[in-house]
């Protein structure tokens, strides 16, 4: 009976074997925890940009640190939309040096209490404070953002060993894509050591960013402290490579980003009822506008579908860009001022818009003044042409404080778009002020 003992003895062996392999780990963290965390996060950058075909690459390198302190909120739908938190930042800096030419930034300190709410094509942050311009939401924007992190936590318990994939959505919205055409990202628990579970990721994703192709690899590892119960920490590398696209230039860079993660230990401003009400309301849609000064004195607020190009000596150029389709263009253009309380005449306009559309205008209409409640003069005048064989249609406005100075918008949009377009031409006439006339340097 011998061999039946040692049978035996290998089965309640084995079966010992079997209960250590399937010690379970459940790494959650519950919708709603309304814990305050403090997050640290150091972003570097390296690689290469390409304004326009017609210039050489440009050197990159960039640096960011960015700490607040977070309280997730209910959010407001499923998916992406389960993801919402109100963050108060302390530290926001970045240096970024591109073909040798320097700059810093730093998020002003009305503007330093968020709103993250996770969406499709990344984390959404809007200022309570109020809008955001274009430079300030790109500095505190980053790769693997902590709310996106939570998305990315198995749906089930785990085992050392296991393996599992992230939803599309989870992905997207950790990377910041708009639309994806494939991709995986696979996690494995590696370790559980000290009550902290380490989860190895890596994956690739194609899709697109702005109308502009992107190809993308990460890989790295985040930690989970299962005494916390929380993500306590992340190490992702994201490298991207990106073609031309309407209102962005093509670019290769690597990004590391390493990201530490605890519950705070005073909640700071977070600890405000009446602001955390404030952060869990739906905004008005202009809460999430960006907000636009020019070198000019000349600023307004725009929805985030127009998305600022370029800046020239004597214009801003901004290109609407609708569920990942170019539709218009829209350029800002100081003119010379006129005596307080008057403007350019129609007649006069009319004349600087033949001038500046040559042989390219077939139709121009006549000027619409458009009511204003601030004693503004806004007129409106639509023009038709072509532009090779593609027709277009052009629609511009002069906009006049009565101060006397003044400005041109001029759309620029495909004449099949003008329908998609709609009245989305008027969204900057609104809000457009005019600021002190700047001082010409002597």
């Amino acid at each position: 009976m011998r061999w039946l003992r040692m049978a035996w003895l290998g089965f309640a062996m084995s079966i010992c074997i079997v209960t250590q392999a399937a010690e379970t780990y459940r790494l959650e963290e519950p919708v709603d925890d309304t814990r305050i965390f403090g997050v640290g996060t150091r972003i570097d950058i390296t690689g290469k940009t390409q304004p326009s075909p017609k210039i050489d690459p440009l050197p990159l390198v960039a640096s960011a640190a960015l700490s607040y302190r977070e309280r997730r909120l209910l959010g407001p739908g499923t998916e992406t939309e389960l993801f919402r938190s109100v963050r108060e930042y302390e530290q926001t800096h970045a240096d970024i040096e591109v073909g040798g030419q320097k700059s810093t930034s730093q998020l002003a300190a009305s503007l330093k209490l968020l709103v993250a709410q996770g969406r499709a094509d990344g984390v959404e942050l809007y200022s309570l404070g109020g809008p955001l311009t274009s430079n300030e939401l790109d500095l505190i924007r980053s790769p693997a953002d902590s709310l996106a992190l939570m998305a990315l936590l198995p749906s089930k318990p785990v085992s050392v060993g296991d393996k599992w994939t992230a939803p599309t959505w989870a992905f997207q919205m950790l990377t910041a894509l708009d639309a994806v055409v494939k991709g995986e990202l696979t996690f494995t628990l590696t370790s559980v050591e000290k009550q902290v579970a380490r989860i190895k990721l890596e994956g690739t994703l194609e899709g697109a960013a702005l109308s502009a192709v992107s190809q993308i690899t990460v890989n790295g590892f985040y930690e989970y402290d299962l005494t916390q119960k929380c993500i306590s920490q992340c190490d992702f590398t994201q490298v991207e490579k990106r073609g031309f696209g309407p209102v962005s230039p093509a670019f290769e860079f690597t990004a590391r980003v390493r990201l530490l993660r605890r519950p705070a230990p005073t909640p700071g401003k977070l600890a405000d009822q009446k602001l955390i009400d404030s952060a869990i309301n739906e905004p008005k849609p202009v809460a999430r506008y960006l907000r636009f000064e020019s070198p000019w004195n000349i600023g307004f607020e725009y929805p985030r579908y127009w998305h600022l190009w370029k800046i020239q000596e004597k214009a801003a150029i901004f290109r609407l860009i609708d569920d990942g389709n170019f539709v218009a263009q829209c350029d800002l253009a100081p003119i010379a001022p006129a005596k307080p309380g008057e403007h350019l005449s129609e007649a006069d306009f009319q004349r600087d818009i033949r001038q500046a559309m040559g042989e390219r205008l077939r139709t121009i209409g006549t000027g619409e003044v458009i009511p204003t409640t601030d004693r503004r003069y806004v007129l409106k005048i639509a023009a038709t042409g072509v532009d090779g064989e593609r027709p277009l249609t052009w629609i511009f406005y002069l906009i006049a404080d009565p101060s006397g100075r003044q400005a041109t918008l001029s759309v620029t949009v495909d004449t099949g778009l003008v329908e998609a377009l709609a009245n989305r031409d008027r969204e900057f006439l609104t809000s457009l002020r005019f600021g002190p006339a700047p001082i010409a340097p002597r």
